[in-house]
């Protein structure tokens, strides 16, 4: 078994619909782990309005998955980038955004440095994708990685409305 400081050997997939029920099956794990009162009907309606979710949105282009396996092949973590766009601004193109979504690292993976290369792999295919900003939703727990991988608070301020 190779390892890389405290990584053993990782590698990174995007994925589309053909890995959808991986996606979904990680997304319930990652939604349990934040609310962990959820019983077994909520997590299959979760389950169930995830896969349409992404199946809508893999079918409008507008969704690209991110899966991280270890040396056996295991899928040790995953993320998501929703892509949108906003109006010009300051010159005569589109904004690209995406907007990382369900970054999830399973519990026996944490703190060993694998969210902060899942976040290398996220932030190069942005590039590539010709991203030009993105976003994310800070959980507790994450908050200090994504501080690390050069995520600021924004300067403008953020306000919701929920309908």
């Amino acid at each position: 078994m190779r390892r890389v400081g405290l990584l053993m050997e990782l590698f990174f997939k995007k994925v589309g619909e053909e890995r959808l029920n991986e996606l979904v099956d990680l997304r319930a794990e990652f939604v349990k782990d934040l609310h962990p009162e959820y019983d077994d009907l909520t997590m299959e309606k979760v389950k169930k309005s995830s896969r349409n979710y992404f199946k809508e949105l893999f079918d409008k282009e507008s969704y690209s998955g991110y899966l991280g396996f270890n040396e056996n092949n295991d899928i040790v973590c995953t993320a998501g980038t929703l892509i949108y766009f906003l109006p010009p601004l300051n010159s005569d193109s589109f904004r690209k955004i995406g907007h990382i979504l369900n970054f999830y690292v399973k519990p026996e993976y944490r703190k060993k440095g694998y969210g902060a290369k899942l976040m290398d792999f996220v932030k190069t295919e942005a590039k590539n994708d010709g991203i030009n900003r993105l976003v994310l939703n800070a959980t507790d727990m994450g908050y200090g990685l994504y501080l690390k991988s050069g995520f600021t608070e924004p300067k403008e301020r953020y306000m919701t409305f929920d309908i």
